[in-house]
């Protein structure tokens, strides 16, 4: 039995055996969700700001903004998030782009939450080798302060920040790529020329610096990376890697972006040379997909009519990688920390104590996996405890609020 098929069967035996069939947990592992389009309609909140800073060449900070789209009647408490990163060469494209929001409205029917970014571009006569070198590590620093900024809020987002996958197109998958693998002591030596572009995780609101940029996956659609020794075990998460054999802007194996620009380019290591470099530092948990034949961007015809059977291809591939995914970490909730937040006993039959070194904690709210609130306490004095006496057996999440408002959540078994 694979590993996939093996960690499928103990998801579902582990719903039945502790009475979760009719919970969320059981629509979330249970080979429903996430791998049929459980949802009809989503809505979309547009033009949410989610960080601000300066374009290349420009003293004035301009605002970044994202489109979120959720799944309508979803009440999962903590959802998996998958953000995609347009492409347009880093000097045209939009938050907007038909292929993006495809993404975003189909993976939203099948559960997730999904959101479509925004990144500082350059503008087209001010391009060359440097200028590109640069405008690629700015997106990589837009694509991080986006990650950090859906962790620092993922209690209003209702997102499981163990599962925040990344999905992009051209020059939105080399900033995935480099945002995964390079470290700042990887940085390009464009970068510190004047004006100094900054840490690679310091960009965005000073308060989300201390979250973590790391992401559960990502699906590359013919990208790159400027330097192979980014590439190492340390830093590696699941990588699918999706491109044409025959692409001439982005090379399948490496060479100059735009292969006809005579090196005025970066040059590139894409899909091909990157599996090759896995297989040589032992990485094999890695999805490498070659189209025989085809060239950048292949599902797109024009500038923006999608040819649905290619999408379809790249859909499909996509939707099975973050499901296996899943299955190989599966079920967990945002800002959980053990290690800071204690909860006993646990699992709990008639109360569970709660206790939060160095805050006052202020409110307990405990929902079910489809998110309805079970029981809810003020906290007013004294020790904190929350009564769980005659609430079914089962999974459930527990929000602690402190007087700083921060809300941490962890989970809670009772066993009834």
């Amino acid at each position: 039995m694979s590993r996939l098929n093996r960690n499928f069967v103990v998801a579902c035996l582990c719903c039945v055996c502790l009475g979760w069939s009719q919970a969320g947990l059981a629509q979330d592992l249970c080979g429903v969700r996430y791998k049929e389009p459980v949802f009809s309609n989503v809505t979309t909140t547009y033009g949410i700001p989610y960080s601000s800073a300066c374009a290349e060449g420009q003293s004035t900070p301009s605002s970044l903004s994202l489109d979120f789209y959720e799944p309508v009647g979803d009440t999962l408490a903590a959802r998996p998030l998958v953000i995609t990163v347009f492409g347009g060469g880093f000097v045209s494209g939009s938050r907007d782009a038909t292929d993006m929001v495809a993404y975003c409205e189909q993976f939203a029917k099948y559960g997730y939450v999904t959101a479509s970014i925004d990144y500082r571009l350059i503008s087209v006569f001010d391009v060359n080798f440097t200028s590109m070198v640069r405008e690629a590590y700015i997106a990589t620093q837009d694509l991080s302060a986006a990650i950090r900024f859906f962790k620092a809020n993922s209690a209003y987002y209702r997102i499981d920040t163990n599962r925040v996958f990344l999905l992009g197109n051209s020059a939105g998958s080399i900033a995935i790529l480099h945002e995964i693998f390079m470290t700042e002591d990887e940085r390009p030596a464009a970068t510190y020329n004047a004006p100094d572009l900054g840490p690679i995780h310091q960009s965005g609101s000073p308060s989300h610096f201390n979250y973590s940029p790391k992401v559960a996956g990502a699906v590359s659609q013919w990208g790159g990376v400027m330097d192979l020794d980014i590439l190492d075990v340390e830093d590696y998460v699941p990588i699918c890697m999706i491109h044409g054999m025959k692409d001439n802007i982005v090379p399948y194996d490496s060479g100059y972006c735009l292969s006809f620009s005579s090196g005025s380019m970066p040059f590139m290591y894409g899909s091909h040379t990157i599996a090759r470099r896995f297989d040589e530092i032992g990485i094999r948990n890695y999805e490498f997909h070659p189209f025989e034949g085809e060239s950048h961007c292949f599902y797109i015809f024009g500038f923006n009519t999608l040819i649905q059977s290619k999408f379809k291809a790249c859909f499909n591939i996509t939707r099975d990688f973050f499901y296996k995914v899943m299955m190989d970490q599966p079920f967990s909730v945002p800002g959980e920390n053990r290690d800071e937040l204690r909860v006993y006993p646990n699992p709990a039959a008639d109360y569970v104590q709660v206790e939060l070194p160095g805050a006052e904690i202020t409110r307990l709210v405990l929902h079910d996996l489809q998110g309805r609130v079970v029981r809810m306490s003020e906290v007013t004095r004294g020790t904190v405890v929350l009564s769980v006496e005659g609430i079914p057996q089962g999974l459930y999440l527990l929000t602690v609020t402190d007087s700083t408002g921060r809300s941490v959540v962890h989970k809670l078994v009772v066993r009834g």
